[in-house]
């Protein structure tokens, strides 16, 4: 049977597979096989007149993503499993960029700032458990990275640097900013820590007085 390529039905039959990792954790390592054999599939098929970003975003707008998390969890999973080049098991960082972008829109606080540091600061590729993980702090963090904790799971090392980056930029946005109003030159950590929860720093970084 000639196969064309067809996101939802590529989606349908990657859904099916993971699927059975969801209903039988023991099947997870079982799955791999299935997923392999799809994106070979996928990849010799595949024509470079084909925007696989252009595809998602027809994807995207078909599903149902604002319904639950688990059904957008499992479409991220897709989006990462899609956008692999070459057979390669990680995403290129322009390809990860573009994908977060675009997926994340609205979903991610610091969706700017983070696709910017990693553009900037990133020089290997994105592994699958980073990507995972990017998804897992989108959700508990907020703009003044309130709800990050270094204790609280093993974070990717990548964004445990860009918490350093954000909060480093922060101390300098209240400096500044304290400076220009109250004439304060000296910071400690807790009047930091006081600005950013009333939201007095993050305010300004929304709205683009101190952009990354």
């Amino acid at each position: 049977m000639e196969f064309t390529f067809d996101i939802f039905e590529i989606y349908r039959q990657y859904c099916e597979i993971t699927s059975r990792a969801i209903d039988c954790p023991d099947e997870a390592q079982k799955v791999r096989m299935p997923k392999e054999q799809l994106w070979k599939m996928v990849e010799s098929r595949i024509s470079r007149s084909v925007s696989i970003l252009d595809e998602l975003q027809k994807l995207m707008s078909r599903l149902h993503l604002m319904a639950g998390f688990s059904e957008f969890s499992r479409f991220y999973g897709f989006v990462f499993f899609i956008c692999r080049e070459n057979g390669q098991k990680n995403l290129t960082v322009g390809r990860a960029v573009m994908a977060w972008r675009l997926v994340l829109s609205g979903r991610f606080r610091l969706l700017n700032q983070w696709c910017n540091f990693v553009e900037k600061n990133q020089r290997y590729n994105i592994s699958e458990d980073t990507w995972r993980q990017v998804l897992a702090f989108s959700r508990c963090v907020h703009e003044n990275l309130e709800g990050y904790d270094p204790e609280a799971g093993a974070w990717p090392i990548l964004i445990d640097e860009f918490v350093e980056y954000m909060y480093r930029y922060m101390i300098s946005a209240v400096y500044t900013y304290t400076w220009r109003h109250t004439h304060i030159y000296y910071l400690c950590k807790c009047d930091l820590l006081t600005l950013i929860k009333h939201g007095t720093a993050s305010s300004d970084l929304e709205n683009g007085i101190y952009p990354l």
